[in-house]
Order: structure tokens, then C-alpha cells, then sequence
């Protein structure tokens, strides 16, 4: 059975929350069952062509530009698929390219959607651009014929908004990142950037207003810390205005790594004193359990995204509270943020059984030829007593 991916921007190494899914979810797939060719069609510039473990990994033209990727790209995409590669199942991801679901449809193919989250409540998008990712939302309710959602909440507020899409939606969750070597053959990202183990504050993500980064860098100013950096680890288009204004007047202690390997960014986990979360809308996030299975003490912001991850009381703090936030990483005895549940939600988010779900999800729909349905039934007929 062959399954075709679209909606990420490609694997290995693309940082973005999809594609962090998908880099875990398909070779774990592929490997619990040999008999599935997964094959994603990322997008120039940022997916590698070729083969990453035992997925093939297409690279298709996309332009680059802020909404012009998933608009272009995805029809294109499920165009090069009908004409090329010839799929049992379409894997979209997210509910911008879930805007083209009924024309995969249309073409005969299968649908799985998963919806990763709510972006269009992200305030870089337009009128037209939340529009579009509204009408992605829709369209998945509406024609996708599996739906994953990576959270409860998700589920639970897709389903209040589309009950007709409840019996063909479940929630699958995100996984932890597998443990990683504390170091090996990747660059030293603290000599890199000039960091001591145990002297940075760490914080993951795309410069995004909604991932509150402003108010991390305000309330790490504030709280004065002696001897002490703030190291964010993520990027951002070329020109982005609110990148730019983050960056700007910052002292040496306010570090921007931008983009870097998984690898690097996992020996920075393992050195950190603290990781903070401070965003104001997620999914499912990945980087709060990067951080869980790193061991680092954790800060997170009280949404209901970081509720289901299931940590300790103290570790939330209210979304936009700069006030409390400036007085937690001043308070010191970052030792008692650690994780005391890291066991049970390792286990609880473990890809193994992830990808299980998902393969479950993938075949149900899918009858064994006419000669194995013979065998089967004689099979039962012979088991009966």
C-alpha cells in the first residue's frame, strides 16, 4: 500500500511542528509495516530528495513567500501524486493544505487528514489568509474520510463545530522525541554560540507573535539575572517584522541561534537550566515534550494544549503574565520545575505506539484481495469447533 504526504515542508531537520511529527511518525510507520511505501512530497528549498530511513522524500517546486507555499504547493502537489505516483491514501497535514481535500477527493484518492492546529486564530494572517485556513478546517470536516486530531481539544472543539465529522475524527497525539546521544558527531552548538551548561534560559520555536517570545525576552530583562543568557532556538522568513523587532536593541545576553539541527538543539536541552514555553496557542507541543524527555526544568504557559501533556502544577504560568514570569526566573531553584511525571508521559507519548494508531487508521478501510478473503473465511470455517 502506498501513501503519499503533503502539507509538510520536508524531513530531515525542517523545524516546524509537522515536520517534526512526520520525521518520527513515517519511519516508525514504515518499520512496524514493511508492506507501507510512504512517500513525502515536500517543497523545494526545504525538503531533501531522496530517502530518509525507509521513506522516500520527493522535492517539488513551491514559491517561498507567507501563505504563497501552501497554496501553490499542495494542489501541485496532489496533481504530481494522481499523475505520478498513483497512492492508495493522501496523508494531508494541517488545515491549510486540508483546503484542497475535496479535490483529492475528486482525483479518487483516500483522504487521512491530520489537523495539527487552530492557525488560523494566528494573528499574521489577513482576512484572506484566516479565511482560507477556516475553509481548510471545513473542508476536512466535510471530506476527509479519516481525521486525526493531535489533541483532545482539538477534537473536542472540531466535533462542537462539525458533529457530522464526530464518528470520523479521533485524537492521536504527538509523540516525545526518541533519546538522542548528549553529544556526538554534530558542531558544538555552546561552543558555537559562546554558552556555559547550566548558565541559559532555552526556548524552541518559530519567531511568531504567538509563541510569546516578546514576553519572555521582556520578563528575562527584568528578572536581572547575573551571569545568565536567554538562548532561543528557531527561525523566520527573511524580513519578518516581528523577528526583526525581537532581535532589535537586545544585549549580548539575548541569544538567536536561529534554525539549527535536531541534534544540536537536543545538546542545548541537555545543557539548559531552564526551557520555557511561553506561547499563547499550540496544537499538541512537541518542544514541551523535547524538553520533558531532555530532563530540563520546565516553564510552560496554562493553555490547554500544555494541560493535556499532563505536568506538574508548577510548572504553568499565565499566558502574557510578564509580571509572574519575571518573578519565577528571578526566584532561582529552577530544580524543583523538573518533571516529576517524565516516566509516565514518555510511556504515555511513545511513537511506537503512535505509529500503531495511525497504521490501524490506514488499513482499516482496506480488503485483502479475493483470494485472501477465501482463505480467511475458510480459515474461520476450519477454527470453528
Amino acid at each position: 500500500m502506498k501513501i503519499c504526504a503533503i502539507g509538510l515542508r520536508g524531513i530531515p531537520d525542517v523545524m516546524g511542528g509537522v515536520e517534526t511529527h512526520c520525521e518520527h511518525l513515517y519511519p516508525t510507520l514504515a518499520r512496524l509495516d514493511e508492506s507501507l511505501e510512504i512517500v513525502v512530497i515536500g517543497r523545494s528549498g526545504y525538503a531533501k530528495p531522496g530517502r530518509f530511513a525507509n521513506v522516500r522524500v520527493i522535492s517539488l517546486w513551491a514559491p517561498r513567500g507567507k501563505g504563497l507555499e501552501t497554496l501553490i504547493h499542495t494542489p501541485l502537489a496532489i496533481l504530481y501524486a494522481r499523475l505520478f505516483l498513483h497512492p492508495d491514501l493522501i496523508h494531508l497535514h494541517a488545515v491549510g493544505p486540508g483546503f484542497f481535500t475535496p479535490l483529492a477527493r475528486l482525483l479518487g484518492f483516500r483522504v487521512l487528514a491530520t489537523h495539527h492546529a487552530a492557525d488560523y486564530d494566528r494573528p499574521k494572517w489577513g482576512r484572506f489568509g484566516r479565511w482560507f485556513l477556516k475553509t481548510g478546517e471545513h473542508m476536512i470536516a466535510r471530506f476527509a474520510n479519516d481525521v486525526i486530531c493531535v489533541s483532545s481539544t482539538i477534537q473536542s472543539a472540531l466535533g462542537s463545530q462539525y458533529p457530522e465529522a464526530k464518528p470520523r475524527t479521533v485524537t492521536i497525539r504527538n509523540g516525545a522525541p526518541p533519546a538522542r546521544p548528549a553529544s556526538g558527531d554534530v558542531r558544538d552548538p555552546l561552543a558555537a554560540f559562546g554558552l556555559e551548561p547550566g548558565k541559559y534560559v532555552m526556548a524552541v520555536g518559530r519567531l511568531d507573535p504567538t509563541k510569546g517570545f516578546h514576553d519572555l525576552v521582556r520578563a528575562f530583562e527584568a528578572s536581572r539575572l547575573a551571569d545568565m543568557k536567554l538562548v532561543i532556538v528557531g527561525g523566520a522568513p527573511p524580513g519578518d517584522a516581528y523577528a526583526a523587532d525581537l532581535r532589535r536593541g537586545r544585549s549580548a545576553s539575548v541569544v538567536f541561534t536561529g534554525a539549527i539541527p535536531a541534534g544540536q538543539v537536543h545538546i542545548l536541552y541537555r545543557n539548559a537550566a531552564l526551557f520555557v514555553h511561553p506561547s499563547y496557542l499550540e496544537g499538541f507541543a512537541m518542544v514541551v515534550l523535547e524538553a520533558v524527555e531532555a530532563d530540563v526544568p520546565l516553564l510552560v504557559t496554562d493553555i490547554p494544549a500544555h494541560r493535556e501533556v499532563g505536568l506538574d502544577p508548577s510548572s504553568f504560568f499565565i499566558a502574557g503574565d510578564v509580571e509572574t514570569l519575571t518573578r519565577l526566573l528571578a526566584a532561582g531553584d529552577y530544580g524543583r520545575l523538573r518533571c516529576q511525571r517524565r516516566t509516565e508521559i514518555l510511556a504515555e507519548n511513545d511513537w511506537n505506539t503512535i505509529a500503531q494508531r495511525h497504521r490501524e487508521i490506514i488499513l482499516q478501510h482496506v480488503r485483502p484481495p479475493p483470494g485472501r478473503q477465501a482463505q480467511a473465511g475458510a480459515s474461520e470455517v476450519n477454527a470453528s469447533p
